[in-house]
């Protein structure tokens, strides 16, 4: 009742506001074993969601040695340690009261500091404004700790409401990156919420071992420590294995704050499970599947927990459709929009599109006449070329603007970006379509289209530091040409169309915006199912098959 904003702020991509009230406490992970009381906290909302809690330089926080997270810093005090997205500052709070001697703390977004205020000043800090992932590639210093924040509200797996969100913090890729950044011996930290089946600490889990294969780690399980209580799971992969007396420190650890060992070199299913208990030691089988058979667990496990990349971000994407059965024998019986997958937004959202394109290109053949008939096939070839024209701009534009949200950090940055480049660059394309013949800009163009999944994850890797208005600029130059081309194929058809049968023109048209919505659902379907190299290919073929309908 007494909640009220105190601070409030927007920007281009955000708006940020901080609300006081009494009854507002949050110290995720905090173990049941705490005696005392949590006090009252200021909170942080990002678009009225994703609450972190404030805490200021002066603020009590006896607390801290409670949470799960205060394990990395006292197993190496007086380090340096690397905060990342840490927001209304409690991770910074635990890393200083637990034993670091100094912390970079990277927040993409500058409203957060301004609004979290002094702990923010604290001399042991350094402050950077830039997403942690452009810091961790282009910064050549080390850790002994790098500590991934947890950002983000609890959110129902079943809900699948995140499912379709890019997340590029949390891909293999990001991992090796902020491997990258650790010192021999150092570790990084990754926490995430708990839900049964296994799922988000699982896929974690999964993000970190495939990295750490990908750096030539043979042995994976002897570089991970794995913890939870009731509510939050810990991950610790070290750069090096850990040796006897870390493990034996983790064990007391873990005793003494009532937290459950999941994964830890020479771990036996007996230790596990003894506080926080389930009816079966199911995160322990679950990532002991992971070390021993990944294969196994990744076909046979009710989610999908296969580790998300850059192609495929979507952490949040846990859908199968061997799901489907339970998620409809939900309906009517839980409170779980669209029966527990996001995923079937887009099918039903896909059956609608069909519905009425189906409706919009079909009906006017059955009840109006064209005025010219044209040649034999020529209807055909008109449906194939305008349809296939509509499904391949959007599978160039969608993936992309996905994409690029890597490359500039902020999912408005990159639709902005590559929307102008498209736009302005296929607009000088249709200008110079007359004296471009589509016989040969539209098979360059399906072939220049397929040499972006290769083109840009080297070109991301060796700018992602670069500022951001260098990035900005690369952008457009980068999809210039694609514009280009694109932009010759619509003009060109029209006019090829012109010589046979102009009344047909609006029919063409028409199927062409049908064909581009239904490209919009069938791009974030792909992307989600195959990753979005295979929504470009999709595009390629598209373009390709419109310059055989004209063939």
């Amino acid at each position: 009742p007494d909640a009220q904003t105190v601070w409030q702020r927007w920007n281009a991509f955000s708006r940020v506001d901080r609300v006081s009230s009494s009854a507002l406490r949050s110290a995720p992970g905090l173990s049941l074993s705490y005696p005392g009381d949590l006090p009252s906290q200021d909170a942080l909302f990002v678009d009225g969601d994703d609450r972190t809690a404030v805490v200021g330089a002066s603020d009590q926080i006896d607390y801290a040695a409670y949470l799960p997270v205060a394990l990395p810093y006292q197993l190496r005090p007086g380090g340096r340690a690397l905060v990342l997205e840490p927001r209304g500052g409690l991770d910074l709070a635990i890393a200083l009261s637990q034993g670091a001697a100094a912390v970079t703390a990277v927040e993409s977004n500058r409203l957060l500091v301004e609004g979290t205020g002094s702990i923010y000043q604290d001399e042991r800090l350094q402050v950077v404004i830039e997403a942690g992932r452009s810091y961790a590639r282009r910064s050549d210093e080390t850790y002994d700790v790098v500590h991934l924040a947890l950002v983000g509200a609890y959110r129902p797996v079943t809900s699948g409401a995140y499912s379709l969100g890019e997340r590029y913090d949390l891909t293999v890729e990001a991992f090796a990156d902020y491997l990258a950044r650790l010192r021999p011996g150092g570790l990084l930290v990754v926490e995430r919420w708990l839900q049964l089946p296994p799922s988000e600490l699982l896929r974690a889990g999964a993000t970190a071992v495939e990295a750490l294969r990908r750096r030539g780690v043979q042995n994976p399980g002897a570089q991970l420590a794995v913890l939870r209580d009731w509510q939050v799971g810990l991950i610790l992969v070290k750069n090096g294995a850990f040796t006897a007396p870390e493990i034996e420190a983790i064990r007391r650890f873990s005793q003494a704050r009532s937290l459950d060992l999941v994964a830890l070199p020479g771990l036996a299913e007996a230790e596990t499970n003894q506080f926080n208990i389930l009816d079966e030691p199911l995160y322990y089988r679950a990532f002991h599947q992971l070390l021993e058979e990944p294969r196994a667990l990744f076909e046979q496990h009710p989610y999908n927990v296969r580790p998300p990349t850059d192609d495929r971000p979507f952490f949040f994407h846990f859908f199968r459709w061997q799901q489907t059965r339970a998620i409809l024998a939900q309906l009517g019986k839980a409170w779980l929009p669209w029966g527990g997958s996001g995923y079937f937004v887009l099918v039903a959202l896909l059956g609608v599109a069909l519905l009425a394109s189906g409706v919009l290109i079909l009906l006017p053949l059955a009840f109006a006449r064209l005025e010219e008939p044209g040649p034999p096939g020529l209807r055909w070839r008109v449906l194939a070329y305008f349809g296939l024209l509509g499904l391949g701009f959007l599978f160039v534009e969608m993936p992309l603007m996905q994409r690029f949200i890597l490359f500039l950090g902020q999912p408005i940055y990159a639709f902005s970006a590559v929307l102008v480049a498209l736009l302005l660059f296929s607009g000088l394309g249709s200008l110079a379509a007359q004296r471009l013949s589509i016989r040969w800009t539209l098979p360059l163009l399906a072939a220049a289209i397929l040499a972006y999944p290769l083109l840009l994850p080297p070109l991301f890797r060796a700018l992602l530091g670069a500022p951001l208005a260098i990035r900005l600029l690369v952008t457009g130059l980068v999809l210039a040409p694609l514009g280009l081309l694109m932009g010759t194929a619509f003009p060109g058809g029209l006019a090829w169309l012109r010589e046979r049968a102009p009344g047909w023109i609006p029919w063409a048209w028409a199927i062409n915006g049908c064909a581009s919505v239904l490209a919009s659902v069938l791009a974030a379907m792909l992307a989600l199912s195959a990753g979005f190299s295979w929504v470009l290919v999709a595009a390629a073929l598209a373009y390709a098959g419109a310059w055989l309908a004209l063939r």
